[in-house]
């Protein structure tokens, strides 16, 4: 995510209300489903492509994302989630740290597979259909996806329509809805909105069902949060972490802050 002020700034919105309902609502909707003990802090990334609906966009925001989560890991971080629904940067992220590393829609799609036996994902831009089908070829739910992936329109401007979900939720509908039946109609028993303003939108109705069809709808950031505590709790009490071979093989310490120090000068 970028900056908060700086993206509220560019929007001309009143900035410190926004930013303090923003932060508020999507806060409290995490800690519905959080621990008792579980702490959540949201941190920005510090500098930001804004949206990252192309790949080079998604490309030059993953180095300060990940820069994030090594930093989180530092600061005594348990587990880090990235923000985004389209999971950007995640294999990097688990290779550059040691602790859990998140990615809302990949643990939403594996989650989704013991819910239903195929899922449908609705996501919210034309461009980000490509990258949504790239997510599940790549996390192997090519079987348990229904296609087409829809498509929520958020308006002329993107970033505005995502800040409005969370500050006046009401407004998804009916179209949300509509999708959601257009995508049973597809065949899914379980709706993933691949977006971490729809989904926690939803959540903010009480939209967890699909009304007279009984088809779940996932919030991704929820689950995110399960999934993170899941992952601390297995490596905390029985040692059950990361493999260390090959691909999540986590790197020397000294080698990447040394390549990462070459590229941040």
């Amino acid at each position: 995510m970028p900056s908060s002020d700086r993206m509220m700034k560019d929007l001309n919105v009143d900035l410190k209300n926004a930013k303090e309902t923003y932060d508020r609502l999507f806060l409290e909707n995490l800690k519905k489903v959080a621990g008792q003990d579980t702490v959540i802090d949201v941190h920005p990334v510090k500098q930001s492509s804004y949206m990252i609906e192309a790949s080079y966009m998604e490309l030059l925001n993953n180095v300060q994302l990940i820069d994030g989560i090594i930093e989180a890991e530092k600061q005594g971080y348990d587990a880090a989630i990235i923000g985004c629904a389209n999971d950007p940067g995640l294999q990097q992220a688990r290779q550059a740290v040691d602790i859990p590393v998140i990615g809302v829609t990949e643990a939403s799609m594996h989650l989704a597979c013991m819910l239903g036996h195929k899922f449908g994902v609705i996501t919210v831009m034309d461009r980000l259909v490509s990258v949504c089908e790239r997510n599940i070829h790549s996390y192997g739910l090519d079987y348990r996806a229904t296609m087409p992936v829809r498509v929520f329109n958020v308006g002329k401007n993107a970033v505005q329509g995502m800040i409005d979900m969370i500050l006046k939720p009401e407004t998804i509908n009916p179209q949300f809805e509509e999708l959601c039946l257009a995508c049973i109609a597809d065949g899914a028993e379980v709706i993933i909105p691949a977006c971490v303003a729809l989904s926690p939108a939803a959540s903010l109705l009480n939209f967890t069902t699909v009304a007279k069809t009984g088809v779940p709808v996932m919030d991704v950031t929820q689950v995110a949060v399960k999934m993170a505590e899941l992952q601390v709790e297995l490596k905390r009490t029985v040692g059950l972490g990361k493999s260390q071979r090959n691909w999540y093989r986590s790197l020397k310490t000294d080698n990447r802050n040394h390549f990462r120090d070459l590229v941040n000068k």
